[in-house]
């Protein structure tokens, strides 16, 4: 019969994917200065996209046999909660890295965040900056080619200082574009530069599925059982 950890877990699984794909399209929205109202509407959204991690964590550590365990095997949403609290701006998109786990994820996600895909992807990146703001000042009255290009910029960082906005239809779906491509190379870099960290622990020559994540929390059941050792000799010390 199963525990209520794996009955709960699966259902957890996929609200934090939904809560993940989902997170993208609040973060552009917010970034096209909508009107005070939607605003307030769309930042209720992000709390509550992050509330689904949140919930994630609090409940499996409450219902948790063993909650170290559960921990090394899920080290991608304590992280999350933490550093994409919605108070820390410029951060929610780190919440992308959910959509790292799973095999077809995995594998769609090496190809992308390998050398040549980021390559591939900064180049696209810079070439919709280029085009962008060449069409912004065509499109857009009284805006220059170096106005087009700052606006570009900062569209497709997310930044949007609001110097510049777009005020025609053209205008606006241009910054949708060019905001979801921002965002989704600082997803593909974010995922990247994770993967390499968990490729440190990957044994050379060690092309299994998975096997890097094996060795990570074999080295951290090795950490812990060292950490336990020094406890129980400091205690017989004091003894």
């Amino acid at each position: 019969m199963k525990t209520l950890e794996q009955r709960l877990q699966p259902t957890f699984d996929v609200a934090t994917l939904v809560a993940a794909i989902l997170t993208l399209p609040v973060i552009v929205a917010l970034g096209l200065d909508p009107s005070a109202d939607v605003e307030t509407a769309l930042k209720a959204a992000n709390w509550c996209l992050w509330g689904v991690f949140a919930l994630e964590l609090l409940t499996m550590l409450a219902i948790a046999r063993d909650r170290r365990h559960w921990l090394r095997s899920h080290p991608i949403t304590p992280v999350v909660v933490l550093l994409t609290l919605p108070t820390f701006a410029g951060l929610d998109l780190f919440r992308l890295v959910r959509l790292l786990r799973g095999p077809v994820a995995r594998r769609v996600a090496e190809g992308v965040t390998s050398t040549e895909g980021l390559r591939n992807v900064a180049l696209l990146t810079l070439l919709t900056v280029a085009l962008g703001g060449l069409l912004f000042a065509r499109i857009e009255p009284d805006i220059g080619v170096g106005d087009g290009l700052y606006w570009a910029v900062t569209t497709v960082t997310t930044t949007g200082y609001g110097d510049i906005v777009p005020t025609t239809s053209s205008g606006k779906s241009l910054a949708v574009l060019v905001m979801l491509v921002g965002a989704a190379f600082l997803a593909i870099l974010t995922g990247a530069i994770a993967q390499r960290f968990v490729g440190r622990w990957q044994p050379k020559g060690s092309a299994a599925p998975g096997g890097g994540e094996d060795v990570m929390l074999a080295k951290l059941d090795e950490l812990g059982e060292r950490i336990a050792q020094l406890e129980r000799a400091v205690t017989r010390q004091r003894g």
